[in-house]
């Protein structure tokens, strides 16, 4: 045969498969895809990937990573906004007009008042809500939720996480993910990993110049990261089955987080078996050849991976034809997976968002999450009370977090309007003083019956609190540039509000304190008042939520997610800059802090538990209107049960949690106790239940480094139920990994199990 036979035959063979490759299938429905083959929606998503990346070109698939309008690809499948608490202000940034953004959307309470809710539920609501709201603004998917562990209570971006435990974030976390991704958004779970701080004088929404998040070498051990920092990541892409995955700046163990093959294939790959899009953070991406030999995707904004530097590498050699298909590969499988090329492109249509059930959301999470920490019978506000003075400058504040998740609230009702609003409703006399004059706010106080002092704190993306108190020194020192910014609502402007309420609650013994606050605060005066309610960041309506659990038409229905210290020095990272925020590298080609989790997985109350430290108020501390008790403490299998009584007047919420005590020894040292299930219920006066809290098998192990695996350690396990970290009254002891342990039952709370220093 000729070789003009032979190439007119190869070329019969090309066209033909070209056309099998393209034409429609005739078993498959017609989707906004079209005809090609790869619109099949009967084949899998990985079949779907594979028959468009091979119709592909070098250029379309460079620029399937970098956002690219090319062969086969959907409208907006790149539009992403930020959504951690609500859809947020920088979606002016991404794509819609400045007008269009400033219309507004729910600013939902604080990532950590969800958490505080302690209802995966819940946090489904609040997910679906973002999810909805990202889908009207035209959104494909959303950077969040934010799962990073609250290492310190300074760290800058606390009111946008889940707080100190790992299994309370995880919990959250896929409740959260589980709602969006039901209202056909995709969830971008981050930073991963160890973005645990912004750093000291810092500049938001950039970075602090010492130990700023961009310039951070985190030194962790595999074990801390495996149980501390991963286990919210692990079952938001295993269970909540997040379409991505964000990467951070920091270093982990002297490797860019998005430049880390351990990072992003050895752990979210192989271990998590992740199978999503891996993107960068704002920024955090620095080069092709580190980037996607690492396993990262996506850089967001193309400021080191864009077309031509990615083009330039594969002239290179730096990356690889089979590195880039690997790349595109896992784009392309999260986007057919997920739907995107199945339906119509989302509109902008804001006018679609249910706005009434939206702040109904808003307010039950408020409420759910609002913690009662201390009362002395002023709570809830009584008929006999005729008089509120409410103090304090906050009061009259929509209070919020800032940085790259702030909100343009559709409107916002702060907490001085929302008690004098319910105040009205009751015939009770509100009177407001912002406490800038003390000597006239302590005339207010003592002339009411009740006096509500309303203090808050402010944390800010980019830059962390310098200490914890209520004072203007221990404000991020520069606020946010991003909108909606008003320098006077601001931790800053709002004058020393520990001194205000020391005077205010001198005047009145019955004075109540609410706190608005991103992360916990040192409390010195909470001896000398007579309630202290944490309301965080309560979102745009939550001046209306937290007036009707002070008014106790509802149950205050939140717990801590994280400990609050009697003093900061009691913090495992107070007082040694290598643990926080970092030391400075001499030899460094750049500048560089190292900084050394020597806590291991004495995070938060661990760290208290094992060193005897009495806190203000405990981990999962949070009172009630009522009272309960619990009793008849039993675990067959990996299932605890226990019953809850209503042993009071009033209907309330009850949150049983079960803590472990696992085997320690020097090699694998544990905490006293960790959390490993818990239940919220509302139960009537006099009724009792008996819940059942499954245990998952994770919660018994630990990470074995050597093995690069999941251990049991042998030995005798105590099982514990209490209503917060510091007041386990029902326990057991099991044994396990073959061990024999006699059984243990114990009423009381035990040695070194500590209650909260509230006095």
């Amino acid at each position: 045969m000729s070789d003009v036979a032979l190439r007119n035959q190869a070329l019969a063979v090309v066209v033909a498969l070209a056309a099998l490759l393209l034409a429609p299938t005739v078993t498959e429905a017609q989707t906004p895809c079209g005809t090609y083959a790869w619109c099949n929606t009967s084949l899998s998503p990985d079949h779907r990937a594979t028959l468009l990346e091979d119709a592909m070109s070098q250029s379309d698939k460079i620029a399937v990573l970098t956002g690219g309008s090319t062969l086969g690809m959907p409208t907006g499948y790149h539009r992403f906004v930020d959504g951690p608490v609500g859809v947020s202000a920088d979606q002016a940034i991404n794509g819609t007009s400045l007008p269009d953004a400033l219309a507004g959307a729910t600013a939902m309470p604080a990532a950590i008042a969800l958490a505080a809710n302690f209802n995966p539920a819940m946090a489904r609501s609040y997910g679906a809500v973002v999810g909805a709201e990202a889908r009207a603004r035209g959104f494909a998917g959303v950077w969040g939720p934010d799962v990073n562990i609250m290492r310190t209570p300074l760290g800058g971006r606390t009111y946008e996480g889940y707080g100190e435990d790992p299994f309370l974030a995880a919990r959250t976390a896929v409740g959260w993910i589980d709602g969006l991704q039901s209202e056909g958004e995709m969830a971008v779970v981050k930073h991963f990993a160890e973005n645990n701080q912004e750093g000291q004088l810092g500049a938001s929404p950039a970075e602090g110049a010492v130990g700023g998040r961009e310039n951070l070498n985190v030194i962790v051990d595999d074990r801390t990261l495996h149980e501390i920092e991963l286990p919210a990541f692990a079952a938001a892409v295993g269970q909540a089955h997040a379409a991505g995955v964000m990467c951070a700046y920091v270093q982990v163990n002297g490797a860019f987080s998005c430049d880390s093959p351990y990072l992003l294939q050895t752990i979210l790959r192989d271990q998590l078996g992740f199978q999503g899009i891996i993107t960068s953070d704002a920024g955090s991406a620095h080069s092709p050849q580190a980037d996607l030999n690492a396993g990262m995707d996506w850089d967001i904004e193309g400021n080191a991976d864009n077309t031509a530097t990615i083009k330039l590498a594969l002239t290179d050699g730096q990356v690889s034809e089979a590195t880039l298909d690997a790349r595109v590969h896992e784009v392309l499988r999260t986007l057919f997976a997920y739907g995107v090329f199945d339906r119509a492109p989302y509109p902008y249509d804001a006018s679609a968002t249910d706005r009434v059930h939206d702040i109904a959301i808003a307010d039950a999470t408020a409420e759910g999450g609002a913690t009662l920490l201390k009362n002395d019978g002023v709570l809830p506000l009584s008929s006999k009370v005729r008089s509120i003075a409410v103090i304090g400058m906050p009061a009259e504040k929509y209070v919020h977090g800032f940085g790259s998740s702030q909100v343009y609230p559709y409107s916002t009702t702060s907490l001085l309007q929302g008690i004098r609003a319910r105040a009205r409703r009751a015939g009770v006399t509100v009177t407001y003083n912002d406490g800038s004059d003390v000597s006239s706010a302590v005339a207010e106080a003592k002339s009411a019956d009740v006096a509500i002092v309303v203090a808050g704190d402010s944390e800010s993306e980019g830059d962390d609190k310098s200490c914890m108190s209520l004072t203007p020194e221990c404000a991020p020192t520069i606020e946010s540039t991003i909108p909606p910014d008003d320098p006077q609502n601001a931790q800053a402007a709002w004058g020393d509000q520990d001194s205000l309420i020391s005077d205010v609650a001198a005047a009145n013994r019955r004075t109540v304190v609410v706190l608005e606050t991103g992360a916990p605060v040192l409390t010195p005066w909470r001896g000398s008042i007579a309630a202290l309610l944490e309301a965080w960041y309560p979102g745009e309506d939550g001046g209306t939520a937290i007036a009707r659990v002070l008014f106790g038409d509802v149950d205050p229905g939140g717990r801590l997610p994280a400990t609050f210290p009697a003093q900061y020095s009691q913090e495992p990272t107070a007082n040694d800059p290598s643990s926080y925020p970092g030391v400075l590298e001499p030899s460094a080609s750049q500048t560089l802090y190292t900084e050394t989790y020597r806590e291991g997985v004495f995070v938060g109350y661990r760290w208290f538990d094992a060193h005897h430290l009495v806190p203000a108020y405990p981990f999962g501390f949070g009172l009630s209107y009522t009272t309960f008790k619990l009793s008849h403490l039993r675990m067959r299998g990996r299932t605890v049960s226990v019953t809850v009584r209503n042993t009071g007047r009033r209907t309330g919420y009850a949150v049983p949690e079960v803590y472990l005590g696992l085997p320690t020894t020097t090699a694998v040292p544990e905490p006293p106790e960790q959390l490993a299930g818990f239940d919220k219920l509302s139960l009537a006066p006099g009724r009792s239940r008996t819940v059942k809290i499954a245990i998952p098998q994770r919660s018994f192990e630990y990470w074995n480094t050597a093995a690069q695996s999941w251990s049991i350690l042998p030995g005798c396990m105590k099982v514990m139920v209490g209503s917060s970290s510091g007041d386990l009254p029902l326990q057991a002891q099991y044994a396990q990994g073959g061990s024999r342990c006699g059984v243990v039952r114990q009423d009381s709370s035990p040695p070194g199990i500590r209650r909260s220093n509230n006095s």
